[in-house]
């Protein structure tokens, strides 16, 4: 048992079967809203409970045969379909792999392929279908590749009926809990493999050390389930805590981002995250006298998933300021797949150089900053994001193989920042967006904020990067803006402003160039995915 800083008793939970058997005593439970915010699903952590379990009775069909448990391909959807059968592989001893939903962009055959390649690549045994999905169990079928060789291709409706005299083996505090897939996965899927261990220490630092979780605390989120953010923040975190959540699909936020507040409006919510473009996003589309009349009771409005935009922050605040909401209430987080989820979170504070900071390290953790070379670097300099805890990741998937990592290991991340005096960590942005510009260092992402803010765009529209320079003098900086516009005489505007708000980050000329509406490719998270953004520029160029 564990004290809460409040005096009460709370259990020692060391896995996520146990989590949700915890849960299923509370009150409390999930629901799902459709497009036009009505309640579409809802379930209570006892029937969720009851459905899991009733559901890992006819996954006996896979029977465990080695010591690491089989893993199990699952189309992660906002659907209380997928819940059930993440939950019923944690109570039957199977190891889920979330698999982001096919969309009509990708093309069905093509969807097949790459989740083929993310099966492969952790070994998959089988893959799931819920009735949803299951008309895709034909286009598997077609596939003659090796790949799918060996893989059980299973409907809910084809499997055995539940037998409650199953003798069940939930994964144990000291097995695997899932394996999710990086965002950006594509043609060499690299899949992450969580440890029970870690996704319930990270989950109790997330609750309450960080969220500081109240009796009248309620969940919303429209979060995709098979990034990070959305499964681990908010629906295993509300399990784990027994906090009452409510989830809308990340395509409605899509199509509707001024639904979002006005639902966590009606439904009192008091806890949310998203990325920073998302609150800005949400602001711009909810006309003012829309906004005047929603009521916020938020108390905690996370920020993560992308470097923290503070003008973003603002602009939400701005809009909804009329219901009490203030920036204050906003709380940035730095966090990655690899460290299950969260590594650091706190309140709105900025450095002396006006920085937003992502707050402390949760417990646990271990940050630090280091330089090319690897030497640890003092406060306020900048370098590569390091990190160490019992949350880090098992290891990566690849190829068919586990490269395993040590908790008591530094990890090296792909972001850059830096910790202030007082040990807060402030990101600046990530390595391959760092531009090398006349012997100075520019985050392309300041050049991308500074540009969309002098269009009035939004983020994911700019990129910029460097190319190798045609003539002597240049260093190659290029921004790409995607634009609409048909007249001349707009679209030459459109390049002088980009120029001056690129020149003024850079201190460089940049070569300024439009393209088409969604050119500029994003990951899963909400991040621009800028390897996949260039080479389709470079595709369609040639």
């Amino acid at each position: 048992m564990q004290m809460t800083e409040a005096g009460s008793v709370r259990p020692l939970i060391l896995s996520l079967a146990e989590a949700l058997e915890h849960a299923a005593a509370s009150r409390t439970g999930l629901r799902i809203f459709d497009g036009k915010g009505a309640l579409a699903a809802q379930a209570s952590y006892l029937e969720l409970f009851v459905q899991a379990r009733a559901r890992a009775t006819q996954l006996r069909c896979l029977p465990r045969t080695g010591l690491m448990p089989p893993v199990v391909g699952l189309i992660a959807h906002t659907h209380l379909s997928f819940i059930v059968n993440f939950m019923a592989c944690q109570c039957a001893g199977l190891l889920p792999c979330p698999i982001p939903p096919p969309t009509v962009a990708l093309g069905i055959e093509t969807y097949v392929q790459r989740v083929r390649r993310m099966l492969s690549a952790v070994q998959a045994k089988a893959l799931l279908l819920d009735d949803t999905h299951a008309p895709l169990q034909s286009h598997f079928e077609r596939s003659a590749e090796p790949e799918i060789k060996g893989l059980s291709l299973m409907t809910t409706r084809s499997l055995p009926t539940a037998d409650e005299t199953v003798d069940l083996r939930p994964l144990q505090g000291n097995e695997g809990a899932y394996i999710q897939f990086s965002s950006g996965t594509t043609s060499a899927p690299k899949g992450i493999e969580i440890s029970q261990r870690a996704i319930c220490h990270n989950l109790n630092g997330i609750l309450h050390a960080g969220l500081c979780i109240q009796p009248g605390d309620r969940a919303f989120s429209w979060l995709p389930l098979y990034h990070d953010m959305g499964l681990v923040g908010f629906l295993l975190a509300p399990i784990m805590g027994a906090v009452p959540l409510d989830l809308l699909p990340p395509q409605v936020f899509a199509r509707r981002p001024q639904l979002w507040p006005k639902l966590m409006a009606e439904l009192q919510s008091t806890i949310c995250f998203a990325p920073s473009f998302a609150w800005r996003l949400a602001a711009d589309k909810t006309p003012p006298e829309e906004a005047e009349g929603i009521r916020l009771n938020l108390r905690v409005a996370g920020v993560g998933g992308d470097v923290v935009r503070m003008h973003d922050l603002d602009r939400f605040a701005e809009r909804f300021g009329a219901s009490g909401f203030s920036v204050r209430q906003f709380q940035p987080c730095y966090g990655l797949a690899e460290a299950t989820l969260a590594v650091s979170m706190g309140p709105v504070r900025t450095d002396e150089e006006g920085k937003l900071a992502s707050g402390e390290p949760l417990p646990g953790w271990e940050v630090r900053i280091v330089d090319e070379t690897g030497a640890v670097l003092s406060t306020r300099q900048a370098g590569r994001i390091q990190i160490r805890g019992l949350a880090l990741m098992t290891g990566y998937w690849q190829g068919g193989h586990l490269s395993p990592v040590q908790p008591d290991e530094w990890f090296l991340t792909e972001d850059l920042g830096y910790l202030t005096p007082t040990g807060e960590l402030v990101v600046t942005g990530r390595l391959q967006s760092l531009l090398v510009l006349r012997g100075s260092n520019v985050h392309a992402e300041a050049i991308e904020d500074a540009v969309c803010a002098a269009l009035h765009l939004s983020h994911g529209t700019v990129l910029a990067y460097q190319e190798i320079p045609e003539q002597p003098l240049s260093t190659g900086l290029v921004v790409l803006v995607e634009c609409s516009l048909q007249d001349a005489e707009q679209r030459e505007q459109w390049m002088v402003t980009a120029r001056k708000a690129a020149f003024h980050v850079s201190r460089d000329a940049a070569e300024i160039r439009l393209v088409p509406p969604r050119t500029v490719k994003l990951t899963t998270s909400g991040k621009i995915a800028r390897q996949t953004t260039l080479d389709h520029v470079r595709k369609v160029h040639d």
